[in-house]
């Protein structure tokens, strides 16, 4: 039996090399965008605020307040993702008011049992989210942004 996997090992040596490489490489790369230090010049993504995306390396206290500031992402599509999401945040602060106790404050949930967006109101607890004036407003905003859009990119939802 020992001759079998020695010969299975010989065959396979060169795949079983790269098998190795790959998952020490991976056990090596940052985990977050919190795990990158200046000396390691480690490479991410910047989000501008005007919308660019660039490639950089994390080698400064620039770099450290781009991070800080919630503006730095491992991955291109991370960048991607939260510049679509503040997106959508935009529009909806722009018909959104401030929550009153007591008073009606229709809210943006989603409802995982119909997997929908939906309009709630609260009166007494503030979920620290967007609130509307009237639920035609709240409506307006699904419309605006996209029922699709507003399950990906602000609740996150993964088909």
């Amino acid at each position: 039996m020992n001759n079998d996997i020695r010969k299975l090992i010989d065959d396979n040596w060169e795949d079983i090399k790269e098998l190795i490489a790959q998952k020490t490489e991976a056990e090596q790369k940052p985990k977050t965008i919190w795990d990158l230090k200046t000396k390691d010049e480690e490479e991410y993504y910047r989000l501008y605020h005007n919308g660019a995306i660039v490639l950089c390396a994390f080698s400064s206290s620039m770099d450290r307040l781009f991070r800080y500031l919630g503006n730095a992402f491992l991955t291109k599509e991370e960048a991607e993702f939260m510049k679509e999401r503040r997106s959508i945040e935009a529009i909806m602060r722009k018909y959104s008011k401030p929550s009153k106790f007591n008073k009606h404050n229709y809210c943006l949930v989603y409802n995982y049992y119909n997997e929908s967006v939906n309009i709630e109101s609260y009166g007494v607890f503030n979920c620290g989210v967007s609130c509307f004036e009237t639920k035609e407003i709240a409506q307006q905003v699904i419309d605006k942004i996209g029922e699709d859009r507003l399950k990906k990119y602000w609740f996150g939802v993964k088909e």
